[in-house]
C-alpha cells in the first residue's frame, strides 16, 4: 500500500515529466473512447446481421447520423469498414503513446542516474567515508531501472483506469444488474489482493537492501582480488557470496511469487465471475443471446486493464522502495558538505601556505584535525610522519580542498584557498599516493589524465623526470600501449612511476607525496626518490613518510599525533630531541639493522 511519502517521492520525481504524462493521459483518453466507440458498434453490427432493417433507438440515431453526415449508407459493409477505420486509428494512436511512454522510462533512467552521479562526486570526502562504493553502484545501475519501470507503471495505471471507467459504462448500459455483480466480485478480488500488495511492498523493500548488499559485497572482493588470489581464499569468498546469492535468491522468488498468486486469485474471479453472468443471463434475465455475447466481450476486454492494473500495483509496490533507495542517496548528497567553488583563478603559489588553527571532523563531535598550525615555504619540502589514522592524509585533503576545515583557515600568499576556482587551484596540484589510479586506456592518455590537453613530447619529457621513459619505450606500442584494468600489465613500481609521472606532466607548483613509495621495492624506490630528488627544488612538496629514511633531506618534518603537530624540525633536530620522531627512527633503524644481519637489505619501516 502506498504511503504518503510515497505519493510524496512520486510526485517530487514525476514533477519534471508532467508535460509528457498529460500527453500520455491525453492519449490514453482518446484511445479509451475509440476502444468504446469499436464496443459499442458490435451490438448494431449484430443486429444489422441479423436483420437489414435497423430496429431503432438512441445508438441507432448516432449511428444513422454520423453516417449521414459524411453521406454514407448505414449497413453491414459500411459499419465493418468504419470499425476497422476506427480500430486501426486507435492502434496508431497507442503506438505513439507507448513509443512516449519508452521515451520517458528512458530518459528518466538516465537523467536520474547522472544526477546521482553528479550529486556524489559533487560532496566532499567526509560524504564518502560514510557510505560504501557499493551503495551507489547498486543505486546507479539497480534502483534506476527499477524506479524506470516505476514510473512506467504509474503512468499506465492511468491509461488502465480509463479503459476500465469506459468498460463500466458500457456494461452498465447493456445490463445495471449484471454490472453490479461484476463490481461486487472486483471489490472482493481487490480486498483479498490487499494482503499481498503489503507483502509485494514488505520485499520490495527487503530486495533493496539485499541487492546493495550484493552490489557492495561483488565491488569490494573486485578491489581485493589481488589479496584474494594470493591468499587462497578464493572458496571461501564463492561460499560467503553464495550465502547472499541465497537470500537475495529467496527473497526475489517470494516477490515473484506473490505476484503470481496475485494474478492467479484474478484470473480465478473473473472465470467464476463469467460463468455467473452466464447462469444469471439465461436462467434469471433472459438477456437477449447478442447482448450476452456483447456483454462477455467486454468482460474479457476489461480483464486485460484489471489484471494489469493489480500487476502495476504489485510491481509498483517493490520500485517504489527503490525511489526510496533514490532519494536516500540525492538528499543525502544534498544533505552534506558540498565543496562550494571560489571566483578567482588561482595563478600558483609564490609565497607560501599557511593554516591556522586548522580543525576538522568527519563525524560531529569526534575531530580529526585539531587546532593545527605550521607554514609552508615556497619550494620547501615538509613531510608528515606520525602513526596511521592519526591525520596525516586528511590534513593534506584539507590543504588541496577534498574537504573544507570546520574551524581555521587555510592560505596560499594570504588569500583563503576557499576563494579560489576548484579546477584552477587543483590544475596546480599534483599528486601521487600509494593507492595507484591508472585506467584502462593508454600510457600517453593515462599520463595527461586531468590536465585537460595531451602533448606527447611533454608526456616524454615527464616521464623522463619519473623514470618511466625507459621501460614505456620498450612497451609494444609505447605511448600508445593499452594498460589494461587497473593497468594489471605493469608491476608496482611501473605504475607508481606513471602516476608520478602523470603529476610532474602539471608542471604543479603543490607535488603531494600520499606515501609514495611505501609498497615498493628497493629498486623502485630509489628510482622514485632520484625522480624527487631531481625535480624538488621546482615544486613545494608535501609528503607523508612511511619510510623515514625517505625525508631525511626534508626541509621540515611534522609530526601528528591524534590530529596535532606535536613536533617539527629537520631530521637532525627531532632526532636529537629523542622524543616521538626520534622513537620513530629508532624503531625503524634498529628493525632495519636486525634485518640486515638476517641477510635482508629491504627491510620496510613501520612508523606509519
Amino acid at each position: 500500500m502506498m504511503t504518503k511519502d510515497d505519493i510524496r517521492l512520486l510526485k517530487q520525481y514525476i514533477a519534471p515529466y508532467l508535460p509528457n504524462l498529460l500527453i500520455i493521459t491525453g492519449l490514453a483518453v482518446i484511445c479509451a473512447f475509440f476502444e468504446a466507440v469499436n464496443l459499442g458498434t458490435l451490438v448494431p453490427l449484430l443486429q444489422l446481421m441479423d436483420s437489414p432493417t435497423p430496429p431503432g433507438g438512441t445508438l441507432w440515431e448516432i449511428l444513422g447520423w454520423c453516417f449521414g453526415l459524411v453521406g454514407i449508407e448505414l449497413n453491414v459493409t459500411n459499419l465493418l469498414f468504419a470499425i476497422m477505420g476506427v480500430f486501426l486509428a486507435g492502434q496508431a494512436l497507442l503506438f505513439i503513446k507507448k513509443h512516449l511512454e519508452v521515451w520517458l522510462k528512458v530518459d528518466f533512467i538516465y537523467s536520474i542516474r547522472e544526477r546521482i552521479f553528479a550529486d556524489v562526486f559533487g560532496t566532499d570526502m567526509r560524504y564518502h567515508h560514510r557510505y560504501k562504493q557499493g551503495n551507489f553502484l547498486n543505486a546507479i545501475f539497480n534502483e534506476t531501472n527499477n524506479a524506470g519501470s516505476g514510473l512506467f507503471a504509474a503512468t499506465e495505471l492511468m491509461t488502465d483506469i480509463f479503459f476500465i471507467v469506459i468498460y463500466a459504462i458500457m456494461l452498465l448500459y447493456i445490463s445495471v444488474e449484471m454490472t453490479v455483480v461484476c463490481l461486487v466480485f472486483s471489490a472482493v478480488s481487490l480486498w483479498l489482493m490487499n494482503a499481498l500488495l503489503r507483502n509485494s511492498t514488505k520485499l520490495g523493500r527487503e530486495l533493496v537492501v539485499q541487492n546493495t548488499r550484493q552490489t557492495e559485497f561483488i565491488a569490494e572482493r573486485f578491489n581485493l582480488l589481488r589479496l584474494i588470489k594470493t591468499s587462497s581464499t578464493e572458496q571461501l569468498e564463492a561460499t560467503k557470496y553464495g550465502a547472499i546469492s541465497a537470500d537475495l535468491r529467496k527473497t526475489h522468488s517470494g516477490y515473484e511469487i506473490n505476484g503470481i498468486k496475485i494474478e492467479t486469485i484474478f484470473q480465478t474471479v473473473i472465470f467464476l465471475l463469467a460463468i455467473l453472468i452466464i447462469f444469471i443471463s439465461l436462467s434469471v434475465m433472459r438477456l437477449q443471446t447478442e447482448l450476452l455475447l456483447v456483454f462477455l466481450f467486454i468482460l474479457i476486454r476489461i480483464t486485460t486493464p484489471l489484471r494489469d492494473l493489480n500487476m502495476r500495483r504489485h510491481t509498483l509496490a517493490k520500485d517504489l522502495a527503490s525511489f526510496s533507495k533514490i532519494d536516500e542517496i540525492i538528499s543525502g548528497a544534498a544533505a552534506g558538505h558540498t565543496i562550494m567553488n571560489g571566483k578567482n583563478l588561482f595563478q600558483g603559489l609564490n609565497r607560501e601556505i599557511k593554516l591556522e588553527n586548522v580543525s576538522f571532523s568527519y563525524n560531529p563531535g569526534t575531530p580529526v584535525i585539531r587546532e593545527v598550525s605550521c607554514t609552508i615555504p615556497k619550494n620547501t619540502m615538509i613531510a608528515l610522519v606520525g602513526a596511521s589514522g592519526g591525520g596525516k592524509s586528511t590534513l593534506v585533503d584539507l590543504i588541496i580542498r577534498l574537504i573544507d576545515p570546520d574551524a581555521g583557515t587555510i592560505t596560499i600568499d594570504g588569500t583563503d584557498v576557499r576563494e579560489f576556482d576548484i579546477a584552477s587551484y587543483h590544475a596546480k596540484i599534483g599528486v601521487v599516493s600509494q593507492d595507484i589510479y591508472i585506467f584502462n586506456d593508454t600510457v600517453l592518455n593515462n599520463i595527461c589524465y586531468g590536465s585537460g590537453r595531451a602533448s606527447l613530447p611533454d608526456a616524454i619529457e615527464a616521464a623522463k623526470l619519473a623514470n618511466a621513459h625507459e621501460f614505456i619505450s620498450n612497451l609494444s606500442e609505447g605511448y600508445d600501449t593499452s594498460l589494461g584494468d587497473r593497468g594489471l600489465k605493469l608491476s608496482g613500481g611501473q605504475k607508481q612511476r606513471i602516476a608520478l609521472a602523470r603529476a610532474f606532466y602539471k608542471n604543479p607548483d603543490i607535488l603531494i607525496l600520499d606515501e609514495a613509495t611505501s609498497a615498493l621495492d628497493t629498486e623502485s624506490e630509489i628510482k622514485i626518490q632520484q625522480s624527487i630528488s631531481r625535480i624538488r627544488q621546482r615544486f613545494t612538496v608535501i609528503a607523508i613518510a612511511h619510510r623515514l629514511s625517505t625525508i631525511r633531506n626534508a626541509d621540515s618534518i611534522a609530526v601528528i599525533e591524534n590530529g596535532r603537530i606535536v613536533e617539527t624540525g629537520t631530521h637532525a633536530e627531532l632526532v636529537g630531541k629523542k622524543d616521538v620522531y626520534s622513537k620513530y627512527y629508532h624503531m625503524q633503524y634498529d628493525d632495519n639493522r636486525d634485518l640486515h644481519a638476517g641477510g635482508d637489505a629491504d627491510a620496510p619501516g613501520t612508523a606509519d
